[in-house]
């Protein structure tokens, strides 16, 4: 292997027959250029060995030679070995050093030129990849993402790896990738032929992987294309109270072409002749393209209306209707702290305005009083007369992001009527944001609220028996308005036994919401559909009058349990959120003369 150096002295005065050999030449024995992996050893039949021979070519035994590493670090085992009866000096083995290229040892004999023995390093197998792309102009939602992601790979020892085999992968299902096996070119770096992004705006991400090396994600940020659509977000058709903001309040989301929110679209609000006032005529959508007009105050028109247009999309309008009714049923609302920002307070006033357009009769006026604590830890005293109901309502740390959202529940309840005085209601502060962002802040405070007027809380209590079946496979609601309900929004035969209740979860999710597998994205299921319209039915409506309170059929919303039998998937939203355990366990009071009765404890 490789062409045998052999060096030659001459010498000045030739040697006379009888005179002592001394060393005239020394030649590499073993392939004196090779190449080998950085930081690899050579040793035993490749380690550098020389010869060394007399004027007449004979080997020459017990001469010192010397062993150095000239360049490219490394180190050799034998710093110095003596030459054997064949003439030959081992270097006992060379260790490469770990930075590749050209790497160097020498041969010294004294009197002799020396002889270098040259290594080439090369990179060892990928250990590592670094992103070399991490600034993208281009990431619009179903178009490539420009520049392709690259990857810069390395050995071990932060070696430049050419030639190594980098496969791109989706770390999401969506999107498409063009030419995802590639190798590193010289300078060690792979890039991605193509990624074209799917159509759901956000978050969207590639993995780069080898089999040697651990895979790392490059990810982007998938912006919405150009407005295209102007979509309604909330129900279109609705109940108010006279001289009140609605409790749902219109909005639209500008959106582009796979209906992903637009911000910073022009939405210009147009009321309908006397059709109350509106705060907003004017907005722009915000980050996830969604517009409202602010408060719509009623007026007291029979049917009021406020339309959405947008120049941006011409062509389109679209119209929320408000059909306003008189009401005699109240909620006052207690915020315990500094009850969170402007948002999130009016959420809680909306939601008690949708309540109170589905009650309508007057139910009690009591005085209450109470110690701190009595329902919970954080609820002040009380001594003061409450008209219908009065909640408490907190907003602080729960449990962290996606566990329990909420947790509400009747506290004081009338001894005649044995419906609701006054409750509390307290929200995971970590989870209003995201709740806020999604557009279901007002959704989830309504449906807790729901629980605070006694849905799935007092259906078997003050000598109701509207639950059937509790802890069992199959609890069902049989309070005739609210079967009658269900029979209105189904018509297809339902096998099972009417109205289905949560059959699953924990105990502040199962025998307290209609079941989630029957009703989808239904008001009081035990989960929050994200992205599509969650409604107050009649069936909930019908079970408020099962409860003994005077309800207005008129404020249900648009639902049918046939429609989403008849749907794939059957999961009516892709982001479906767990309201968990939110029927908290506390104690239950009934109001005598002014004061609370224990008739129940914590669970």
């Amino acid at each position: 292997m490789g062409r045998v150096v052999t060096v030659v002295l001459a010498w000045a005065l030739a040697a006379c027959k009888g005179d002592a050999p001394v060393p005239a030449a020394v030649a590499a024995v073993t392939t004196p250029t090779i190449a080998a992996p950085v930081a690899s050893r050579l040793s035993e039949t490749n380690a550098p060995v020389v010869k060394i021979t007399d004027a007449r070519s004979k080997p020459m035994r017990n001469l010192l030679v010397r062993w150095k590493v000239t360049s490219g670090g490394g180190s050799v085992l034998n710093d110095s070995s003596r030459t054997d009866a064949q003439g030959q000096a081992t270097s006992g083995g060379w260790n490469l050093g770990t930075t590749a290229g050209i790497q160097t040892l020498t041969a010294t004999l004294d009197g002799l030129p020396p002889v270098t023995f040259t290594a080439t390093a090369v990179a060892g197998p990928i250990a590592e990849l670094v992103p070399v792309t991490t600034t993208f102009t281009s990431t619009v939602v179903n178009e490539n993402v420009v520049p392709s992601p690259a990857v810069l790979a390395k050995d071990a020892y932060g070696n430049v790896v050419p030639g190594g085999q980098v496969v791109f992968v989706l770390a999401q299902s969506q999107g498409t990738l063009v030419g995802e096996t590639q190798a590193t070119n010289a300078q060690g770096i792979a890039t991605l032929a193509g990624w074209q992004l799917g159509r759901v705006a956000g978050t969207q991400a590639v993995r780069a992987t080898s089999p040697t090396a651990q895979a790392i994600t490059i990810s982007v940020t998938a912006r919405p294309g150009p407005v295209a659509r102007l979509v309604p977000l909330s129900q279109q058709d609705v109940a108010g109270v006279i001289a009140t903001a609605v409790g749902t309040i219109p909005s639209v989301r500008t959106a582009d072409a796979f209906n992903n929110g637009v911000p910073n679209v022009p939405v210009t609000w147009t009321l309908g002749a006397n059709s109350g006032s509106i705060t907003t005529p004017a907005s722009l959508s915000d980050a996830n393209g969604v517009a409202t007009p602010g408060a719509w105050v009623l007026g007291a028109a029979p049917e009021q209306t406020v339309s959405a247009s947008s120049s941006a999309v011409p062509g389109t309008t679209l119209a929320f209707t408000a059909r306003p009714v008189t009401t005699q049923f109240d909620i006052g609302l207690q915020f315990i702290g500094n009850g969170g920002t402007e948002v999130m307070r009016q959420a809680f006033r909306s939601a008690a305005t949708r309540w109170r357009s589905v009650i309508t009769g007057d139910v009690h006026t009591d005085r209450l009083v109470a110690g701190a604590g009595s329902c919970a830890s954080w609820q002040p005293a009380v001594d003061s007369t409450v008209n219908d109901v009065l909640i408490w309502a907190r907003i602080a740390p729960i449990d962290g992001v996606n566990n329990i959202l909420a947790r509400a529940g009747p506290c004081y309840v009338n001894s005649d009527s044995r419906l609701t005085i006054a409750g509390i209601m307290e929200f995971d502060e970590a989870d209003l944001p995201t709740l806020i962002n999604n557009g279901g802040i007002v959704d989830v405070i309504t449906h807790e609220m729901g629980h605070v007027l006694g849905l799935g809380t007092l259906w078997n209590f003050g000598g109701r028996s509207l639950l059937v079946g509790s802890g069992g496979a199959d609890p069902y609601f049989q309070g005739a308005a609210g079967r009658a309900g269900f029979t209105a929004v189904n018509s297809v035969l339902y096998s099972g036994n009417p109205v289905p209740v949560e059959n699953s979860g924990g105990s502040g999710t199962r025998d307290s919401h209609w079941r989630e597998s029957t009703f989808g994205r239904e008001l009081m299921t035990g989960f929050y559909n994200s992205g599509v319209l969650n409604p107050l039915s009649r069936v909930t409506i019908g079970s408020l009058q099962d409860l003994g309170y005077q309800v207005n059929y008129n404020a249900a919303e648009p639902f049918s349990i046939t429609a989403l039998l008849y749907t794939f998937p059957f999961t009516p939203s892709a982001s479906v959120i767990p309201i968990i355990d939110d029927v908290t366990s506390i104690p239950l009071y009934e109001l005598r003369h002014g004061r609370g009765i224990l008739i129940r404890a914590a669970r």
